[in-house]
């Protein structure tokens, strides 16, 4: 039987290493990019609505990523205290942040509730401006709220155009 030197068991250890760091980074490659075409496959409002929350979500970094946003999404599940994505964007020498809120509906309205938390959220974490994008549409009350404030609202007919 052959009796393996140190180093010979340590090169095979870092062989080892360093080919199962490069099949994680394979793997994590292939599933960003897999993802990455939901813009591409998800062009008419019926195909937005049947998305599961989490890849609209998906969607709607790949959208504002396209726009020229660095946007980091929220590594929260479940209650993640109304914002979604997080998102900055550096303009000369200033930088803009920004806050997103997704709601995937069929046919229910984002209500004005919504808008007052995200108005709040605004100043709590300092951004500059608030996205709230929807499958669905919005009350009447979230447009008469939203005037002379830094809140857009995406609802989803604009959201279709904005792929598009």
């Amino acid at each position: 039987m052959y009796n393996y030197t140190i180093i010979e068991i340590n090169s095979i250890a870092i062989l080892l290493l360093f080919f199962a760091y490069f099949t994680i980074k394979i793997f994590i490659f292939i599933k960003f990019h897999s993802k990455k075409n939901l813009l591409k496959k998800n062009r008419t409002l019926k195909k937005l609505k049947k998305l599961s929350w989490d890849d609209f979500e998906l969607l709607c970094m790949e959208l504002f990523e396209k726009q020229g946003w660095k946007v980091k999404g929220n590594s929260k599940k479940g209650a993640d205290g109304g914002v979604d994505i997080w998102m900055s964007k550096t303009y000369f020498n200033s930088k803009s942040t920004a806050i997103v809120q997704c709601k995937r509906y069929d046919t229910t309205r984002v209500t004005i509730k919504v808008i007052r938390e995200m108005y709040g959220l605004m100043y709590e974490y300092d951004a500059n401006k608030v996205f709230i994008v929807t499958t669905s549409s919005f009350t009447k009350e979230c447009y008469n709220f939203v005037k002379e404030k830094n809140i857009e609202l995406i609802n989803g007919a604009k959201l279709v155009k904005m792929i598009n």
